[in-house]
């Protein structure tokens, strides 16, 4: 297992997480100010649709990007698989985490170390912080190449709403009408 160095004592503020040096293979999140800590190791699967989400908001015009923090709070700092900034965000690239007023749209792809956290923490959040859009990424019934894409938009009351599901393909090709 990598050597993990903080030069701070816990619970930690989003400024002490973004000074913790990187480890190389883990993946480390700031919850309620405790360090969450994963494998960053993905099945090959989970890597292609990270790719190919961000491929398809980038075709759009849209800045996406993939392992960057979103601070929620002054000691929670999430890792989405892919986030992409609000149209006038100019992101400044020597950071690592981002304020989630520059945020309208977080993706997590569904794995099985992350399913919890993926369906039911990890949502919680995003609405409670006011991200605008939040996408659900699965594997496809029919399809192992693919992915389901569940669309969820903020409601008023801060909870997320299904929109639609649509497969990772169906995306990637519009069907022009």
């Amino acid at each position: 297992m990598p050597a993990l160095d903080i030069p701070f004592g816990l619970p930690l503020t989003a400024d002490q997480f973004e000074k913790i040096p990187w480890v190389e293979g883990l993946r480390l999140e700031l919850w309620d100010g405790n360090l969450d800590v994963s494998a960053s190791i993905q099945i090959a699967w989970h890597g292609l649709v990270k790719r190919r989400i961000a491929n398809v908001l980038e075709s759009e015009a849209q800045d996406a990007n993939t392992g960057i923090g979103v601070v929620l709070s002054d000691r929670t700092v999430r890792e989405p698989d892919v986030t992409r900034f609000r149209p006038c965000v100019r992101p400044e690239l020597r950071r690592s985490q981002f304020p989630v007023a520059d945020v309208d749209l977080v993706v997590e792809i569904v794995s099985p170390e992350s399913e919890s956290r993926d369906r039911k923490i990890k949502p919680d959040e995003y609405a409670a912080a006011g991200i605008p859009e939040y996408w659900l990424a699965e594997q496809h019934p029919d399809d192992v190449n693919d992915a389901m894409i569940n669309i969820y938009r903020l409601t008023p009351s801060r909870t997320y709403g299904l929109v639609r599901a649509v497969a990772l393909s169906a995306l990637e090709h519009p069907i022009e009408e």
